[in-house]
């Protein structure tokens, strides 16, 4: 494969990335070809010796996404950065999907289970109103508070574990990049 084959097939492949990014990365391996030529390489042993264009545009392309999610973090920038990891190879979808999916179920659990706390004294006191003893109105008073508390709680220490989760999972789709390029 040629120079302008290879430069060609990757411009294409990195489509999905801005017009800044992509021109930046072909400028840096347009230079890899020149300084190749200037030690005697031949194009075809540079193009051999970079690899395949379409790995080097799914590595490039989830490298971006990881770097789009740390810089931006959300879920939809965390969903493409995980995508664009599985693309790498079959090995991804098992070590990759598989925790994803798993923490974003049990992520969800939680937080319906944090939501149920708060919205339960609320629904109590809709069905059954206010009882007329008075030690079963402190009761429902009191548990209702603890309700509330605990599904507060739950909330912001969800939040939090969120964020944390969403950081480790970044530095994890990293690691597995990496570990693809065999660096």
């Amino acid at each position: 494969m040629m120079r302008r084959e290879f430069m060609d097939e990757l411009g294409a492949l990195l489509g999905g990335l801005p017009d800044k990014e992509r021109l930046d990365i072909l400028a840096d391996y347009t230079e890899h070809f020149l300084m190749g030529v200037k030690q005697g390489k031949s194009e075809h042993e540079i193009a051999e010796s970079l690899g395949n264009p379409r790995l080097l545009a799914k590595e490039l392309l989830a490298g971006y996404r990881i770097d789009q999610a740390e810089s931006n973090a959300s879920v939809g920038n965390m969903t493409r950065a995980v995508i664009a990891t599985i693309s790498l190879g079959f090995f991804n979808v098992v070590f990759v999907l598989g925790p994803f999916m798993g923490l974003i179920g049990i992520l969800m659990a939680c937080y319906a289970i944090s939501l149920s706390l708060l919205v339960a004294p609320f629904g109590i006191y809709l069905q059954y109103g206010v009882p007329a003893p008075s030690h079963e109105r402190l009761l429902l008073l009191f548990g209702s508070l603890t309700s509330l508390g605990l599904g507060g709680m739950l909330g912001v220490g969800l939040l939090r574990l969120t964020k944390w989760l969403y950081r480790q999972f970044l530095r994890y789709l990293q690691f597995n990049v990496q570990l693809i390029r065999g660096k």
